[in-house]
């Protein structure tokens, strides 16, 4: 369709005094839409697609883009009007497709340019004015109050189907991203009865060798497991499914992949392990225990540092769900713990930081257990916090604001401790005070805590 069929159908809008639009006029906007799509990419399934990829397409769409929107703008600013009756509105389909549309470029990517993003949102803006809805959400779901409508998500799913099949979803990387970004507006109750129709593609996106695709998926599932009730996700063993696909990628060492993948565990295991009232107690080996066994021998084993951040920044929420079954693990965890503080305490604050938050958990959910831990607890915190202030006392310089976090966190610990196990806290540092010189830091800390 070449452009000058879309120019004259925009003067027939903007000169036309006829009070209904003819079929042809709306034919030839479909086939626009239609044609104006994300192309295949064959290589897609050989190799990650590039820009170089979408060179031609990405010359050719900008103006198709731009005349789209005048043509919608001029529509949506005459709702109402005798020109435009309200019966001879956008078709269902119609809709549908420039909803899938604007979807591939809703976002930056290989095949996007700022101009058709910027056109993509103004395009969204005139669909929902026409089909008289607030909201993405609401145009997809259906609007309560009005029974005659019906929301397009069901349509936009079954025509994308075709391009996220096993064999062609590669191809089809747009629509990939398109049914990420639809889904994303999707959110309980309205996502429940679209679950057989979402999964699948989930679970095909996150069974991939490319990271991004991984990470993509995961973030996927992570929406789907957090949009639907326990019981739905026990309809035909689906959280079951969920967990088997991501329990792999606990054996993967990406970086990127780490953080995304503990959020979307968590959010499978609080429904598929927890209980039906919260904080019920289990002490049986749950899945919770095979993933915190795998967690923390890959932390044990991980000597990058950039890894190491990110998988002790993921560590306090994963032991804040496990709850009361970390007793379970607590001399590996305290090891793990030590081992990231030896380093992080002259130089990865960071680090630091997560580990503390980590032990402020492991004392509050296993505080029976603390006593016997106590001293190897006391060790940890006492040589972070002479760490932390030894700036102090060689240089004399101040702590900056993340150094005084930290302080507060290790006293924060430290005050846990002494208060869960406060005869074995006395004997460990009765004379600690007088066996050796500190700074005034660390002195205030002590004084506040054992004083």
């Amino acid at each position: 369709m070449r452009d000058d069929v879309l120019l004259d159908t925009l003067e027939f809008f903007r000169e036309s005094s006829s009070s209904e639009i003819p079929d042809q006029v709306w034919e030839n906007v479909e086939n626009v839409i239609l044609k104006t799509f994300v192309p295949q990419m064959k290589v897609g399934s050989e190799r990650p697609c590039e820009e170089s990829d979408y060179k031609e397409y990405v010359l050719e769409i900008g103006s198709k883009f731009k005349i789209l929107t005048f043509i919608f703008h001029q529509i949506a600013n005459n709702v109402g009007c005798e020109k435009f009756d309200a019966n001879k509105r956008v078709s269902k389909n119609l809709a549908v497709y420039l909803l899938l549309l604007c979807g591939e470029h809703s976002d930056d990517d290989k095949w996007t340019t700022e101009e058709t993003i910027k056109y993509s949102g103004e395009l969204i803006s005139h669909l929902c004015k026409l089909c008289q809805c607030k909201s993405i959400s609401e145009l997809l779901t259906g609007v309560e109050s009005r029974h005659e409508f019906v929301g397009l998500f069901s349509t936009a799913l079954l025509f994308l189907r075709p391009k996220l099949l096993k064999d062609t979803w590669k191809s089809f990387p747009a629509a990939v991203s398109c049914y990420q970004w639809l889904m994303f507006h999707v959110k309980s109750p309205h996502l429940s009865p679209h679950l057989s129709s979402v999964l699948p593609t989930a679970l095909i996106i996150v069974d991939d060798f490319v990271p991004d695709n991984r990470i993509r998926g995961i973030r996927c599932l992570n929406h789907i497991t957090d949009n639907i009730t326990r019981t739905e996700l026990g309809w035909n063993g689906c959280g079951d499914v969920i967990y088997k696909a991501l329990e792999p990628l606990l054996y993967q060492r990406e970086a990127a992949t780490v953080q995304p993948l503990v959020s979307c565990l968590i959010c499978v295991l609080s429904k598929v392990e927890g209980g039906y009232i919260k904080d019920e107690p289990n002490y049986q080996w749950s899945r919770y225990d095979d993933v915190l066994e795998r967690f923390l021998q890959t932390m044990e084993l991980e000597d990058r540092l950039t890894s190491r951040l990110v998988y002790i920044s993921s560590l306090p929420p994963l032991l804040e769900a496990a709850g009361l079954r970390v007793c379970r693990w607590s001399e590996r965890l305290l090891r793990v713990c030590g081992r990231y503080l030896e380093v992080a305490g002259y130089s990865e604050r960071k680090e630091a930081e997560h580990v503390l938050l980590a032990i402020r958990v492991f004392v509050r959910h296993c505080w029976p257990l603390v006593p016997a831990h106590c001293q190897t607890l006391l060790q940890m915190l006492l040589r972070l916090l002479c760490d932390i202030t030894y700036k102090e006392e060689t240089t004399g310089g101040r702590k900056d604001e993340e150094e005084q976090h930290i302080v507060n966190l290790t006293e924060e610990c430290l005050t846990l401790v002494a208060k869960i196990c406060p005869e074995e806290t006395k004997v460990l540092c009765a004379d600690i005070t007088s066996r050796a010189r500190f700074n005034q830091t660390f002195a205030a800390v002590l004084d506040r805590v054992f004083g």
